[in-house]
């Protein structure tokens, strides 16, 4: 019996507290429950997000993120409750974001992630307040993110 538990239950216990700070602190792994990033990223698709890195940067114009919703997006967007959204970062604090004649414009220039589709949408919004992030997903017409709530 002593074997057994060093031997299995032991290492199995071990295994599964490690899996669950690594969870926790490091990488959580995400299925992507929409087409919001396509054709970035595909319906279904598994991705790790990185829980680390932005102790040791901030965030960039082009990032892709995963990030709960406030309340009102949530409602807006019929999210179930708790569900995460993927979105790329395209305004950081200050800046000035515009979608016109299918372009997204950042500060006035031409903002081109690669791989986004052409939105068929106009808007204009005032500068990113501070502490807050203007995402869009890559999917624009299709995409529950800033330019929705």
């Amino acid at each position: 019996m002593r074997r057994v538990l060093t031997d299995v239950v032991l290492p199995l216990v071990v295994a599964v507290a490690l899996a669950f700070v690594v969870q926790a602190a490091v990488a959580k792994p995400y299925e992507i429950p929409t087409g919001s990033m396509e054709p970035t990223i595909q319906p279904h698709d598994r991705v790790v997000a990185n829980r680390v890195i932005y102790r040791f940067r901030d965030i960039a114009r082009g990032d892709i993120i995963v990030f709960h919703p406030t309340r009102s997006a949530s409602r807006e967007c019929a999210a179930p409750p708790g569900e995460p959204f993927v979105k790329r970062v395209i305004g950081l604090p200050g800046d000035r974001v515009e979608v016109r004649g299918g372009v997204t414009y950042v500060n006035g220039a031409p903002y081109v992630a690669g791989g986004e589709r052409t939105p068929h949408y106009e808007e204009a919004w005032p500068p990113v307040p501070d502490g807050e992030l203007l995402v869009l997903g890559d999917n624009r017409d299709n995409s529950c993110d800033s330019h929705q709530w």
